[in-house]
């Protein structure tokens, strides 16, 4: 049998839930990496160098000339596959999109190894 509950009574049992916390995040960058403003003005520089149309640049990476844009502009991040077919068309190593940022100018370290054993 179901018991006469006022609606103010009702109202006050809602308020008693209590409240979910709200996980801590991330705090969004707003804008992009510097990273990427760097490789991003490398490949326009390269371009440029070269005499390429943004046009024929996108034809020869199958993309559009918006896409070429957004990559030089830095509004979009390229994947490592789209670096690996600009340094193609570009005619440059990979590495020639780093060149000139903080920190690359060393060698490359050889990945540590884990310290757990391998079944064989």
């Amino acid at each position: 049998m179901r018991s006469k509950v006022t609606r103010s009574a009702e109202a006050g049992l809602k308020a008693q839930k209590p409240k979910r916390a709200k996980a801590p995040g991330r705090k969004r960058q707003i804008g992009p990496e510097p990273v990427d403003i760097h490789v991003a003005m490398r490949v326009r520089q390269r371009r440029i160098e070269l005499g390429i149309s943004q046009q024929k640049l996108a034809a020869a990476l199958g993309v559009t000339f918006q896409q070429i844009y957004k990559y030089e502009k830095a509004k979009t991040r390229m994947s490592a596959a789209r670096l690996y077919g600009l340094s193609k068309a570009l005619g440059v190593p990979v590495t020639f999109f780093f060149e000139g940022l903080a920190g690359t100018d060393s060698k490359a370290q050889k990945p540590k190894r884990s310290n757990v054993s391998r079944k064989r």
